[in-house]
């Protein structure tokens, strides 16, 4: 197993000079996985991994006991609360930097490593990095909370949270003037620090902010959806913290005149709609599949986020089928057969007492590909 760095599975190393977890491809070349060996974004990759464990960790306990230890050791890489030295276990001291990514002067985190730049570190995903904090919080819970101790940790996790949460709403998310509430009043004293002239907050979202220097753009190309959708990944609890409505309004209004949407962005466009129109964004995630959506999505994920959104109305779901295993050249197609509930008498779940009580809606006794739920008992 990877995690556990057995055999020839192991992926990770401890480099013993700078007190952090490398990968193996990147001892090999610097460049690789991003520049992990030289510290790139290591709040961000291994912030998905916290986020897996704290998960898993939660449903199956007994994961955290056996292999808590490792996941450990990334928690440490990019959230430890201490720059001393520790003594893991009576094994030899290992040493891991005081908050490896965040700039506590700046009030966020750079996802620069050792690379060197002439504007200095700089940081381009701020979701990824929330997402980094919000995942060392989930973990720091599941796996100390409930002493005095392991509440400090996960409170030092909160304050990481928190600030990046702050920064990126301050650094990153651009309100004009003229429609944001804590500047649009004359002589009123600003509640929030404007950093950007009015000319550059026409595009609502930084792409990558540097330490002497800002831009719209990403490292791997200028299109506006790049800029927004990259600091709006993953899509999980903490996404509705960081993108409040009022802000995604505006954004909107720069994000529908983008054109046509590489299809592996389109889940995250659904889903940052869905946070002013979740009724609407259902309706446009019918033509989802899967294995064409961004990896780190899926459309079952993006229909859940829909669904749980405020002012979601049940009555706007269908049963759909599932297109992910569909070879349809136009996704499109794969929705033509939404199923008519009014019209299906006892298979539609309002038909049914417990499967109502469940909150189910559509067919479902039996499902339109045939399976009889256990609701219809």
């Amino acid at each position: 197993m990877w995690l556990v760095g057995d055999g020839s599975d192991r992926r990770l190393f401890y480099d013993v000079d700078l007190g952090g977890i490398v990968s193996k491809d990147g001892l090999k070349d610097v460049f690789s996985d991003f520049g992990n060996v030289r510290y790139n974004d290591h709040h961000f990759h291994y912030g998905y991994v916290l986020y897996a464990a704290a998960v898993l960790g939660r449903a199956k306990p007994t994961f955290v006991s056996q292999y808590g230890s490792y996941v450990d050791s990334l928690f440490y890489d990019v959230a430890h609360n201490s720059s001393s030295v520790m003594n893991l276990g009576g094994k030899s001291e290992i040493f891991f930097p005081f908050a490896r990514h965040k700039s506590w002067f700046d009030g966020h985190s750079f996802a620069s490593g050792l690379f060197p730049f002439a504007d200095g570190k700089s940081q381009e995903s701020s979701s990824e990095a929330t997402n980094c904090y919000f995942s060392a919080y989930l973990w720091s819970k599941v796996r100390w909370a409930g002493s005095p101790e392991g509440d400090k940790i996960v409170d030092y996790a909160r304050l990481l949270l928190a600030t990046e949460i702050t920064g990126a709403k301050t650094y990153w998310h651009m309100t004009p003037r003229s429609i944001n509430p804590f500047t649009a009043t004359s002589g009123s004293s600003n509640l929030l620090p404007v950093p950007y002239n009015t000319i550059f907050q026409q595009n609502y979202m930084v792409g990558n902010l540097g330490m002497t220097d800002v831009t719209s753009t990403t490292w791997f190309g200028t299109e506006v959806v790049y800029v927004h959708l990259i600091n709006f990944l993953p899509v999980t609890a903490i996404t509705s913290e960081l993108f409040d409505k009022a802000y995604v309004k505006g954004e909107r209004q720069v994000l529908i005149n983008t054109g046509s949407v590489e299809k592996a962005w389109t889940g995250y466009l659904i889903c940052n709609e869905a946070i002013i129109d979740p009724n609407k964004a259902w309706t446009e995630a019918q033509s989802l599949v899967s294995q064409q959506i961004d990896s780190g999505s899926s459309k079952s994920q993006v229909l859940y986020w829909i669904s749980t959104r405020p002012g979601f109305l049940s009555s706007t779901t269908a049963v759909v089928p599932d297109n992910d295993n569909q070879s349809s050249a136009d996704p499109l197609e794969d929705t033509k057969g939404v199923v008519d509930t009014a019209s299906t008498g006892s298979a539609s779940c309002s038909a049914h007492d417990n499967c109502v009580k469940s909150g189910l809606v559509g067919l479902c006794c039996p499902t339109n590909d045939g399976t009889m739920l256990s609701c219809c008992n």
